[in-house]
């Protein structure tokens, strides 16, 4: 049985067994057939059996992963933001940017590799820039290179303004659960620690979801299996 969330520019697979995800370009999986018994994201529901929205699967894998009772948890994609929030494991809440002021997950990979910045060193102080647009902001960023800033501190302003965003985004809750690539950007998080606790939950809770809803269908299949938990487990997060 094969589970996929293909999104706009990453697709995330895991083969019931495998010990782990394998996560490969959107661009790579339409040159090929792969096809999904369970999928997610835009680009998996012509290839998938059992296809369910992105926000129904994220709200599933919340609730499958985190015992709290009441929380938020943000999925930070490359072109998307999509935020669920939970009262007495209930949804009480959901939304999904996918505006111009949404691309700024693939502007940040642009930047990385144009600059060649990485995004385990760079230092995040209280300097931050506002981050409307992802295009607007790739000028912003130039245009303070141009007239002296290091590449790195330019983007630390941009990676903090992005961060302000997110946590306007989701409410301002004390504790946000984040899904998606940003969890493994060290600069990210960091910037948004200083606003709520971050619990980084790494790139497979749409991915738990399908699973939940195939184990409802299949009994057999049993508890979620380990390559679909957090990659990076609340007792190492950051703060």
């Amino acid at each position: 049985m094969i589970f996929g969330d293909a999104g706009s520019s990453w697709c995330k697979v895991y083969t019931l067994g495998d010990d782990a995800v394998r996560i490969d370009s959107v661009q790579k999986m339409h040159q090929s057939d792969l096809a999904f018994d369970w999928g997610t994201g835009h680009t998996a529901r012509k290839r998938s059996t059992h296809f369910e929205n992105d926000l129904i699967s994220l709200t599933k894998g919340a609730l499958a992963l985190v015992d709290e009772a009441s929380f938020t948890m943000l999925d930070l994609g490359s072109r998307d933001a999509k935020l669920v929030g939970f009262s007495d494991r209930r949804p009480v809440k959901l939304d999904w940017s996918v505006g111009c002021a949404a691309a700024t997950g693939a502007t940040m990979e642009m930047l990385g590799r144009f600059y060649d910045i990485d995004f385990d060193t760079i230092v995040i102080t209280e300097e931050w820039s506002p981050v409307t647009c992802g295009t607007y902001a790739v000028e912003r960023i130039m245009d303070a290179v141009s007239n002296g800033d290091a590449p790195d501190t330019a983007v630390a302003r941009f990676v903090h303004g992005l961060a302000k965003n997110a946590v306007t985004f989701s409410g301002e809750p004390k504790r946000l659960y984040l899904s998606g690539g940003f969890t493994t950007n060290s600069a990210f998080v960091s910037a948004l620690s200083r606003y709520t606790e971050v619990i980084p939950m790494g790139r497979t809770v749409p991915l738990a979801g399908l699973f939940a809803f195939a184990s409802e269908k299949d009994p057999s299949l049993g508890e979620i299996p380990a390559a679909l938990r957090p990659t990076v487990a609340p007792a190492d997060r950051l703060s």
